[in-house]
């Protein structure tokens, strides 16, 4: 029973962003030590799973990986729940990773691994998911991803009503997104700066830092250097306290490129 609420309790540190990285992947490097003595196939499973997202998020791995391990979701029939984790660990480190096609994959892997409306793993995946496919549209519109889109919000809606401050700024974000596509300019900066206002409520630092970031690239798009930068800076704040190495050089760049923007421009 401990090491079960063990595995929510990780699990959810990578959710809420609640516990900064490093410390999250010491806690359990400290987990596993453990299972050396109290043995649990499962638990370390579960572990390595979270571990090989944690250790990706700081710096891909580089640093942070420990010895390759046999992949947790190998030798699992459809429908377990080790397998449908996997999946899920998946979906959530190729969006933060920008790797579109692979976060599109395991979403639909997820949708099938958690068809149940309500699920925390599953609302949460269709979040990323939707804020994929918005990234997608940015480069070429497509009508049927068009309509999941809507379909998205319309979910995460649903799930805000019954856990406003869990949900909340994550339909705010989806909405702002869809409308800078629609080039709406005042709603989309109103929705920007609210979707920012309820994650840092709720103390979802990586997802105020998400909210910032595509604020960020929103003004980039429409020529505005200042408050892109402005937005940026808020967006390296965030990930530097979330403790992503990855994200904060990502965003070093952007940082870099406006400077640079800046300066031809005077």
């Amino acid at each position: 029973m401990g090491f079960l609420c063990v595995q929510q309790l990780i699990h959810f540190s990578i959710i809420s962003g609640g516990k900064e990285l490093t410390s999250l992947l010491k806690e359990m490097d400290y987990y596993l030590h453990l299972l050396q003595t109290y043995k649990s196939e499962m638990t370390r499973r579960f572990l390595l799973n979270s571990r090989e997202t944690v250790s990706m998020l700081i710096d891909k791995g580089e640093a942070t990986s420990i010895e390759a391990q046999e992949c947790p979701g190998a030798d699992t029939e459809p429908g377990n729940v080790i397998l449908n984790m996997f999946y899920f660990h998946r979906a959530f480190q190729s969006y933060w990773l920008g790797f579109s096609e692979r976060c599109c994959h395991f979403a639909q892997k997820c949708a099938v691994a958690f068809p149940k409306p309500g699920r925390l793993y599953g609302t949460q995946v269709r979040f990323y998911h939707g804020l994929n496919l918005l990234d997608m549209l940015k480069k070429k519109t497509n009508a049927l991803r068009r309509k999941e889109v809507d379909e998205v919000i319309a979910l995460m809606k649903i799930a805000a009503s019954h856990a406003d401050s869990n949900f909340r700024n994550k339909v705010e974000l989806l909405e702002a997104e869809k409308y800078g596509l629609d080039a709406r300019h005042s709603q989309a900066v109103r929705l920007y700066d609210a979707a920012i206002a309820s994650a840092k409520n709720s103390r979802f630092i990586h997802e105020q830092g998400l909210a910032c970031e595509k604020a960020g690239f929103y003004y980039k798009k429409i020529r505005d250097v200042r408050n892109a930068f402005d937005y940026f800076q808020q967006a390296r704040g965030c990930y530097e306290e979330w403790g992503s190495r990855v994200k904060v050089e990502f965003i070093r760049r952007e940082l870099d490129g406006l400077n640079i923007h800046y300066q031809l421009t005077l």
